[in-house]
């Protein structure tokens, strides 16, 4: 939700953002609806391969994926990431921007 407060000055940075989420498959439109995200969601199973590839399922033994964020560069290359210390733990819209200006 913070991210997508931001969305004015992601757009300006040429910056896409994607969710993924392992949530219930009938979670989208729910999500959709009660956030106003107007960025692409992608819903996948928690068994999925996406999750694991980034190294962030089932890391609290939950046997669900992590809230993480990941910029990904030009080149298709992790360039910085995020992953929670729980699953209350979220990084800050404020933060990614300060990344992203890092990695210019």
């Amino acid at each position: 939700v913070e991210l997508q407060k931001q969305k004015k000055i992601f757009d300006k940075e040429n910056i896409q953002i994607l969710a993924i989420s392992t949530d219930d498959l009938k979670g989208p439109s729910d999500l959709a609806s009660k956030t106003d995200i107007q960025f692409p969601l992608l819903f996948t199973s928690a068994d999925s391969d996406v999750p694991d590839s980034y190294g962030v399922f089932n890391l609290f033994g939950d046997g669900l994926a992590s809230a993480s964020l990941f910029l990904i560069d030009k080149r298709g290359q992790i360039a910085w990431k995020s992953i929670g210390e729980n699953t209350g733990h979220f990084v800050t819209a404020e933060k990614v921007l300060q990344q992203i200006d890092f990695l210019k």
